[in-house]
């Protein structure tokens, strides 16, 4: 999580003037990949991203606690922008000793928020405990938009040298790995699909034997089906156990995007078509 914002920099220096866009994020099948591993599960691509998630969050605690250690210069010797105002008056820091210290006030708050993020998403806790219960971030983007407020107050009076060293890392950090850390592809063989659609087609009395169509016969059936509202899967339906194992897997699929954004994942292979 160090290096890549570090390449994004070497970038940037040797570009300068040229906003750099993220074009380079990670990716990879563990987890998610079941073609040829029944042991792959819905439980399994749950348990990855969430020891994922929990891996980015971790990293993004420890540069904000050492990011307050750093930011503490008083409101005194250098004013901050009104947004950056609210946002340290936000903070559930109530120390007087730091009454006059608002990235630092703010940061506190951040810090807090993001140990709440954790314990939504993952079930655990912070090292160092917040200081006081504040409410996650709804996503990576909302604690990134508190990042930039830091930023621009510090570009708005003339302190970009604190930008660099730990901050700007950081924002690129969270661009790149959001709360997912990673994509994770999900990955089946094409048979096992077949067999999956088979099943749903002939329980909701749509085609008794998807499997001896010919190809284009499937096609235009698929088509047809995809412009009809009526859902295939029967809420009462009786699948046998590899349908439901392969139904579950999309349901949450659907409930891992929505935890830890759009960028979770991003690929459905079907092999060997």
């Amino acid at each position: 999580m160090t290096q890549l914002p570090r390449l994004y920099r070497e970038i940037e220096q040797a570009l300068p003037g040229h906003p750099i866009p993220n074009f380079l994020r990670m990716g990879h099948w563990i987890g998610g990949d079941r073609d040829g591993n029944p042991n792959v599960t819905a439980d399994t691509l749950k348990r990855a991203l969430s020891r994922q998630c929990e891996t980015a969050l971790r990293y993004y605690l420890t540069e904000v606690h050492a990011l307050g250690a750093e930011l503490s210069v008083s409101q005194m010797l250098a004013p901050v922008t009104t947004a950056m105002q609210a946002l340290a008056t936000q903070s559930p820091d109530q120390n007087a000793h730091r009454e006059d210290e608002p990235y630092r006030r703010a940061l506190i708050g951040i810090y807090a928020r993001l140990a709440a993020t954790l314990m939504a998403l993952t079930g655990t806790e912070a090292l160092r405990h917040a200081v006081a219960p504040q409410k996650p971030y709804p996503d990576a983007e909302s604690f990134l938009a508190d990042l930039r407020t830091i930023e621009a107050s510090l570009k708005y009076h003339h302190a970009q040298a604190m930008i660099v060293p730990r901050l700007a890392p950081l924002m690129r950090a969270v661009q790149v790995f959001g709360f997912h850390l990673a994509t994770v592809d999900l990955r089946q063989s094409s048979d096992q699909h077949e067999a999956v659609v088979a099943e749903l087609l002939r329980a909701a009395q749509v085609e008794a034997n998807y499997s001896a169509l010919d190809e284009a016969a499937r096609r235009d059936l698929l088509l047809r089906l995809l412009n009809d509202a009526r859902p295939l899967r029967l809420i009462a339906g009786e699948y046998s156990e590899h349908t439901r194992s392969e139904l579950a897997i999309f349901e949450t699929a659907r409930l891992m995007l929505k935890s830890y954004g759009r960028h979770a994942i991003r690929h459905y292979i079907i092999s060997h078509t």
